[in-house]
């Protein structure tokens, strides 16, 4: 049976679409796309993520026009896959994250009822708010995941560096996952604001700066970083406005040193967390966006004395992995299974994840 996901994460650059293929034998990556947001519907969703006022009736319409980019990207993959509808069990959509509070909702938009009219496929979606409402975080969701694409009897890391850093820790059994703080978001804004980028690419910018110790030092105070797991966060903290503020209290003479001081915060974030938490770690897997941000792995290489590598390097697309997520979550929702992140997201009760939406009322009925 083939499953799709549908990914938009916190970089907010646009839509991953991946294809899973589940047997009896296990699950297999069939196709992965990536389609960029257009321009207005990017710049409408930073809009709302930077807590800019607006109305209801926006909120309304970017809700349906994201549904409709969501739907017209499956459709495109699908079209150039040979697919049809039938071919498709359903689809996991996880929308567009825009307020993220775990101590009171987390809220993900982009219609599923759209997705599944254009598609004509069922769609699993809001796979976070019950895990709220029982008392968790909501996030991070990929360590099940993780488990199952690279489960080991040594200890393994896996680090997801996506807007959010976040790190899966796989010992034996054991299971336990959390973000660790910002990964490319704030390098992303501060490269858009003085490049004009949508990113730093490679972090070749970043490695020409020189870090600002005392920057760091002052970012790193921030209380998330000390805080205990179960934990999550996103652009709600880590924004513009959060590095404005860091920045206030003794103005930089260079942007360019500021970029090479945001990749280090990335860098000591993630390895402090590691250090704490894993302390007999073995090697550390790597996915997400930030894999192709050179500086930033060769900072982390440099830090951490064990190796650190792209998933690539374990047959599975390191820009993939999210929307495989999604796929294999709609899989399990579809086929009843109950999964348990209570030793990650802190939900009191194990809990079949999504919600399904159907496209009529005859096809993939459950």
């Amino acid at each position: 049976m083939k499953y799709i996901g549908v990914m938009s994460g916190t970089s907010c650059d646009g839509i991953d679409v991946a294809c899973l293929e589940v047997s009896d034998n296990g699950f297999t990556a069939l196709a992965t796309s990536a389609f960029p947001y257009a321009e207005s519907l990017r710049q409408r969703l930073l809009d709302v993520i930077s807590k800019q006022p607006k109305t209801a009736a926006f909120f309304n319409q970017l809700d349906a026009d994201l549904g409709q980019a969501y739907g017209e990207a499956v459709t495109s993959m699908m079209q150039q896959q040979g697919w049809s509808s039938e071919d498709i069990q359903c689809i996991g959509l996880h929308g567009q994250t825009i307020d993220h509070q775990p101590n009171t909702n987390t809220w993900q938009i982009g219609s599923p009822q759209h997705v599944a009219a254009i598609t004509g496929i069922d769609v699993i979606a809001d796979f976070r708010t019950q895990d709220v409402v029982m008392g968790g975080q909501g996030a991070p969701l990929a360590p099940a995941f993780h488990q199952a694409l690279f489960a080991t009897d040594s200890c393994r890391v896996v680090l997801n560096l996506g807007g959010i850093a976040n790190i899966t820790v796989i010992q034996g059994g054991d299971l336990l996952g959390f973000d660790t703080g910002p990964a490319n978001c704030l390098m992303d804004a501060w490269a858009g604001e003085h490049l004009g980028e949508l990113c730093d690419r490679g972090g070749q910018w970043a490695a020409q700066g020189k870090v600002l110790d005392a920057l760091l030092q002052r970012m790193l105070q921030d209380p998330y970083f000390s805080q205990q797991p179960p934990k999550s966060t996103g652009r709600e903290l880590f924004n513009s406005t959060w590095l404005a503020q860091q920045i206030s209290q003794e103005p930089p003479s260079s942007a360019v040193d500021v970029q090479a001081t945001l990749a280090a915060l990335t860098c000591h974030s993630v390895v402090d967390a590691i250090q704490k938490h894993v302390p007999g770690v073995e090697e550390v897997l790597v996915c997400g966006g930030g894999v192709h941000n050179l500086h930033l792995m060769n900072l982390l290489q440099k830090t951490l004395d064990v190796p650190v590598t792209s998933t690539a390097e374990f047959g599975v697309d390191p820009d993939a992995i999210e929307a495989l997520l999604m796929a294999w979550l709609a899989c399990a929702h579809d086929q009843g299974v109950i999964t348990d992140l209570r030793s990650v997201t802190g939900t009191q009760i194990p809990h079949r994840y999504g919600i399904r939406y159907q496209a009529n009322s005859n096809r993939h009925s459950g």
